[in-house]
């Protein structure tokens, strides 16, 4: 991340991606990039060998990134984000998702 003037990291900007909401609860994600999925890969080698994570907590970190933050729903469900999303989105965190092209419906 970029750092801005107050010496924290900035958040990522989400020009150009793919944004896909909840049909559940509305909550709006976008879709990782191939290096954003790489990264994560990365960062669940490093805690599993620093804190010996066992296949099952291993599954339950990959997990989050294949379903809803707010509500839990499967990634598969997602729909694109339509502009009614966008507008209650605004001003909230977007949070990251996993999915594959053809996962979610249009």
């Amino acid at each position: 991340m970029a750092a801005d003037d107050s010496g924290r990291g900035s958040p990522p900007r989400l020009i150009n991606r793919r944004l896909l909401a909840c049909p559940r609860c509305g909550w709006v994600h976008y879709a990782m990039t191939w290096a954003e999925t790489q990264e994560s890969d990365r960062q669940l080698a490093y805690l599993t060998r620093r804190y010996e994570l066992s296949p099952e907590e291993q599954a339950l970190y990959a997990a989050a990134y294949r379903q809803c933050l707010r509500c839990e729903s499967p990634a598969t469900s997602f729909r694109a984000a339509q502009e009614r999303d966008l507008d209650r989105a605004a001003g909230h965190l977007v949070t990251p998702v996993l999915v594959q092209p053809e996962e979610t419906r249009h």
